[in-house]
């Protein structure tokens, strides 16, 4: 009954451990083989990545050994000087899927067929499409209708009208162009010298003026700190004024809204007219306070559909050093995930790229590919995104290692250490990816090309100049476009090279409005720095009237591009591109708002494209790569999680993949939340079967909604020599917040079914209160589906023999849920017939151990327990272990059972043993135990031979060992009814126990032992310790202590289910282990106020002694921290009114007592 209770308390590191431990394998004759390395990931120059996919010498298949075992050990340290993910801790934060996988190049190849449409018009399938080249009427307009108002003032006469002197008046202001917009600044000071009056609402503009112009006019205002202007300012503006306008004579601009100068600033007025060719008016002369922009040319609008593909010759020469730079106007739909342009090399390898933005309103620039592209990212408010027009410059320099974003002419962002030098782009792509996805929308203009990395300076004093014939860089100029072309042409490149791109989709060249024009500023008049001579008209008492006026816009409807594929090999090339409209197109008129008004069809003469007819073709052949999963693990949560200086090491037992662990291996494992050194132990000898094929089927992520869709059933054929066969599955649960929290914290059955029939049925929740990796820096005692953190993922080897034949079906259910997935693998393994008839091995000694998955149980005072398999396949019912600490006597027991083990069936075995060395003498360093297993008959000798490295005990005595008394001192927290304590002799018999039910208590239970070895066992029935950050249950602890006061043992206070300590104690006193005192000592901690602004007071009720209290944050910063002396009457003040607001942990400790509180502070 003893015993039976002791493996009760270790059976979850029990059923994990069926492997040999390191120790045991080093004296068999074993192959090594060492993989990952912690070395090669601890690297700053690979920033400190995940081990990756290798390639990794393993036993030759020819070499004709037999390797009865293979084991792989799978080693996670801390990161010794960069941290996980560059994100500040040692450990990786959070608790990540890690796949182990192995890459079985087959040797075969395989193609993958495909189909593609004969034609693409505006980039989309079609099954048949007529399209029309000359529409009657020419190419089709859609006609907006907008009604304009305009504000007519009638003033009393009291109006205040601020101008200045003006001698004449001239034609060359408007410079006799077609449209223009001028921006101009009065300074304060002007203002004042004109007699405007400070806060007094500006109701209208006057311009004296003659011509025979007749056109939209646009007026908009800011105010500003600039006294000058020699660029366009392009955002910011408020419009005041917007009707078509009569200049035969003097302007009366009546605004829709004053303005109201506030006598400091400056004022900064945007004029802006359609057909604007012959207009005389009133000048001053400003020198430095005004600029004028009249039409250069066009720009593209890309709808979220289009692209245009540039021919990549242009890049050819390109090198070490680059920059492209272009103007943006983004729709209102942005952010989200758009690519403005790319370029790839030969590989398909991303060369240059820019996201402007991705859907985080993050702008990415992506440089050089050398394994990797380079990149730099920051996040851009959305008023840079769209709306207006933004100047972008992406720029490169390999040799000096630097990347940088500059935008409006300044640098916004820059990135060091990135010296990538770009490959040969055979692919560029201007409004979309390189395969023609992540469409951007909205509009482009002049898009340039250097094969120079350009300064922000120059940058910025060329950006807004279309002529750039003496840029100081044109010799570096590889290609550009200014979108000046017809619709439906190829693009040009300006450069006089022949370099240009063809337009995919229905891609729109688009004239500007006048209020867009911001290309080519100078100054009216030249020298002579004409400004129009405004009259400002301000006053109190005005009454105001509107007048509407319709007009018309005409809007080019931009023509579809019709493509023509081919089959070339292995791929589909576009041979012609044409451009035309739709039969039957809607050409419409609309008003403002977007309503259509009217429309007629689009007619002329058509062409039928037929595309019900494919193209087929395969693919480049490729190797046939199959991958297997050999084992997974979850990484720990790593705040404040130490593994040690030779890491925490997990063993897979992976014999099943003997076939495929030969010659030359790819593998890939590990991650960047630790660094990872994986080996294997191929160990010599003779296997209980042989392990013919492994056949994989399920494997990806299947989601619970659709299960039964994705999860089929397999049926299996067996292949001469496979006699034998196992069933293989890893399916661990993710997922979660939404119902039941499916699948990471769901129950859920899982059932295995053979031929239709349910054999296997399991509850995958998996308990982690108990994980021997412990505490976590995270939610790590929470259970969950088939995995926790810090451990391996659940594997289920379910064994198909004897119900199958040669060919077979499995299925694998589970429990309906609409939300979660499962990462699933599924293998068959199949066998040959056994090799040996009688065969005992000893698979691993479970106790003493020093193996660290084992120390939730070791070290111990109990007999050792190790556990056994039946290799043969005459049922085991009796084998002889001799076993002892090495330099010490060998020990003989015959084990027998009335339940003998089947072929492959394990049991663990309790070996009596009472040499005194076992536990006396201290743990001051390591022993060795060794065993050794053997039956009659047994054809096998190389596996029943193990050892195992351990420590003793601690021991604990008195000084002259005249005491025997110990005292069990525990602190409860707010949840006292979840803990209980007990200490048990070393046949596992409990001789004190007790429970608690008041919260905040301490308790002292003072007991007499008799010389011996002991086990102190805490136990939560809540699964989360006496002390846990993520609950409301308060903080406690648990002490075994001296009469005197001193501490023998003090527990982890964050042990999940429960926490065991065992231990030798020496006395020369005798004692009937009867209870002898028992006392409950009350002391209290008031914290008040709490919550708190500002000063947090605290009262220590019968705290006796100087107390240490320390104030730490939410993440176990320590942020404050002193000592006080406690007295009747006296309160401990804490100042937290400069600390920021959240939840803070108060410790307070002395020699008899500890106590955590939680305060928040607002």
């Amino acid at each position: 009954m003893a015993m039976n209770r002791l493996i009760i308390l270790v059976f979850t590191l029990l059923i994990t451990c069926f492997i040999v431990p390191l120790e045991d394998v080093v004296a068999q004759d074993t192959t090594w083989v060492q993989t990952f390395t912690w070395d090669a990931q601890n690297n700053p120059e690979t920033s400190y990545d995940s081990p990756g996919r290798r390639w990794f010498e393993f036993p030759a298949s020819d070499n004709g050994e037999e390797y009865r075992k293979v084991l792989m050990y799978y080693n996670l340290k801390c990161f010794e000087d960069g941290t996980a993910g560059n994100l500040g801790y040692a450990c990786g934060e959070w608790d990540y899927l890690t796949y182990n996988y192995l890459f079985d190049h087959t040797g075969l190849l395989d193609s993958t067929y495909y189909t593609h449409p004969l034609y693409k018009i505006n980039n989309l399938d079609f099954e048949v499409e007529n399209m029309v080249f000359e529409p009657e009427g020419g190419t089709p307009y859609n006609t907006v209708v907008s009604e304009l108002s305009r504000t007519i003032n009638e003033f009393d006469g009291s109006e205040n009208i601020a101008e200045q002197e003006v001698t004449e008046s001239v034609w060359e202001v408007f410079d006799f162009t077609t449209s223009q917009r001028i921006q101009m600044i009065y300074t304060a000071d002007e203002l004042v010298a004109m007699g405007l009056v400070t806060n007094q609402p500006i109701h209208e503009i006057r311009l004296p003026s003659t011509g025979f112009s007749y056109g939209v006019t646009t007026l908009r205002y800011q105010f500003t700190e600039n006294e000058t202007i020699s660029q366009p300012v392009l955002k910011g503006w408020n419009e005041v004024y917007k009707y078509n306008t009569d200049y035969s004579f003097d302007v009366q601009f009546g605004l829709n809204q004053p303005i109201i100068w506030n006598g400091e600033s400056n004022l900064l007025l945007d004029l802006s007219v359609e057909n604007s060719s012959s207009i005389s008016c009133d000048f001053t002369s400003a020198p430095d306070k005004v600029i004028a922009m009249t039409p250069q040319g066009r720009y593209v609008n890309f709808d979220g559909g289009d692209y245009m593909e540039l021919l990549s010759s242009a890049l050819q020469d390109l090198n070490d050093q680059i920059t492209l730079e272009l103007w943006l106007r983004g729709d209102e739909s942005i952010p989200y995930n758009t690519t403005v342009f790319e370029g790839v090399n030969v590989y398909d390898q991303r060369e240059i790229n820019t996201h402007i933005p991705w859907s985080n309103s993050r702008v990415y620039w992506d440089a050089g590919y050398d394994g990797g592209y380079d990149r730099i990212d920051q996040w851009s408010e959305e008023s840079e995104l769209e709306g207006n027009w933004t100047h972008w410059a992406f720029v490169k320099n390999a040799t000096e290692g630097t990347m940088s974003i500059v935008r409006d002419g300044q640098v916004w962002h820059t990135g060091e250490n990135k010296d990538n030098l770009f490959g040969e782009i055979v692919r560029m792509f201007l409004g979309a990816s390189a395969w023609n996805g992540n469409n951007y929308k909205g509009d482009v203009e002049d898009f340039r090309i250097w094969s120079e990395a350009l300064d922000a300076e120059t940058i910025n004093e060329w950006r807004y100049t279309s002529d750039y014939s003496s840029h100081p860089s044109i010799s570096n100029l590889m290609a550009s476009y200014d979108f000046n072309g017809v619709n439906g042409t190829f693009e040009n490149d300006i450069v006089g090279s022949p370099f240009g791109g063809y337009y995919f989709g229905n891609a729109g060249r688009k004239e500007y409005d006048a209020s867009e024009l911001f290309q080519d500023p100078f100054v009216p008049g030249g020298d002579s720095n004409y400004r129009p001579a405004f009259k400002f008209v301000q006053s109190d008492n005005v009454s105001t009237s509107q007048v509407f006026e319709t007009i018309e816009e005409q809007v080019e409807v931009p023509p579809h591009s019709i493509v023509s594929y081919e089959v070339n090999g292995n791929s589909v090339d576009w041979t012609n591109i044409e451009y035309g409209w739709p039969e039957g197109l809607e050409v419409i008129t609309t008003n403002q708002l977007g309503d259509t008004l009217s429309s007629y069809l689009l007619i002329g003469e058509s062409f039928e494209y037929d595309n019900t007819s494919l193209l087929e073709y395969y693919g480049v052949p490729y190797e046939v790569i199959d991958r297997y999963e050999i084992g997974r693990f979850i990484t720990p949560y790593g705040i404040n999680l130490t593994l040690g200086p030779d890491g925490w090491t997990w063993i897979y037992d992976v014999t099943d993949y003997l076939p495929l662990l030969r010659d030359s291996v790819e593998l890939e494992a590990g991650n960047w939340q630790e660094l990872l050194d994986m080996k294997f132990a191929f160990i010599h000898g003779t296997p209980p079967r042989d392990v013919v094929d492994v056949e994989r089927f399920w494997n990806g992520t299947y989601y619970l909604n659709n299960w039964d869709d994705n999860v089929l059933p397999y049926t299996f054929e067996a292949e001469a020599g496979e006699e034998m066969f196992k069933l293989v599955t890893r399916a661990s649960g993710h997922g979660f917040g939404t119902g039941n929290n499916c699948a990471e914290f769901c129950y859920n059955t899982h059932t295995v079914k053979v031929d239709g029939i349910e054999h296997w049925s399991w509850e995958i929740m998996q308990e982690c209160a108990d994980n021997p990796l412990y505490p976590q820096g995270g939610t790590w005692i929470y259970d969950r589906a088939a995995w926790c953190p810090g451990d391996k993922v659940t594997q289920q080897d379910i064994e198909l023999t004897g119900i199958v034949d040669d060919e077979f079906t499995v299925e694998y259910d589970i429990t309906h849920d609409p939300h979660g997935n499962y990462r699933m693998e599924g293998q068959i393994i199949s066998y040959g017939a056994p090799n040996m008839t009688h065969d005992v091995e000893l698979m691993d000694i479970i106790a003493p151990n020093n193996r660290k998955v084992l120390s939730r149980w070791n070290p111990v005072c109990e007999d050792p327990i190790v556990l056994i398999r039946n290799n043969g396949t005459t049922p085991l019912s009796e084998c002889v272990f001799e076993y002892g600490i090495e330099g010490s006597g060998v020990q003989t027991f015959t084990w027998t059972t009335s339940d003998p083990l089947e072929f492959l069936e394990t049991r663990e075995v309790s070996l009596p043993f009472n040499d005194p060395t076992y536990t006396e003498g201290g743990n001051e360093g390591i022993m060795t135990f060794m065993v050794s297993v053997d039956m009659v008959g047994d054809q096998e000798n190389t596996n029943g031979l193990a050892y195992s490295q351990f420590e003793r005990v601690n021991t604990y005595s008195y000084n002259d060992l005249d005491d025997n008394r110990i005292i069990i001192w525990v602190k409860t927290n707010l949840m006292p009814q979840e803990t209980s304590t007990e200490i048990r002799n070393s046949e596992g018999e409990i001789i004190w126990s007790r429970t608690y039910d008041i919260p905040n208590t301490h308790y002292r239970d003072t007991l007499e032992l008799n010389t011996g070895c002991y086990r102190f066992n805490v136990m939560d029935s809540d699964d989360d310790g006496i002390s846990f950050w993520a609950n409301n249950d308060g903080g406690g602890y648990a002490r075994l202590k001296k009469v005197s006061g001193g501490n023998m043992y003090v527990i982890e206070e964050d042990f999940g289910k429960y926490i065991s300590h065992a231990f030798r104690f020496e006395t020369d006193l005798i004692s009937d282990l009867e209870e002898v005192e028992e006392s409950v000592v009350e002391q209290e901690v008031v914290v008040f106020p709490n919550p708190t602004h500002d000063v947090v007071k605290v009262k220590l009720i019968n705290w006796t002694s100087d107390v240490v209290w320390k104030l730490r944050n939410a993440m176990g910063s320590l942020v404050s921290s002193g000592e006080f002396t406690p007295g009747s009457g006296y309160l401990l003040n804490i100042d937290m009114s400069a600390l920021s607001s959240g939840v803070y942990s108060l410790s307070l400790d002395n020699k008899d007592a500890s106590s955590l509180n939680w305060i928040v502070k607002k």
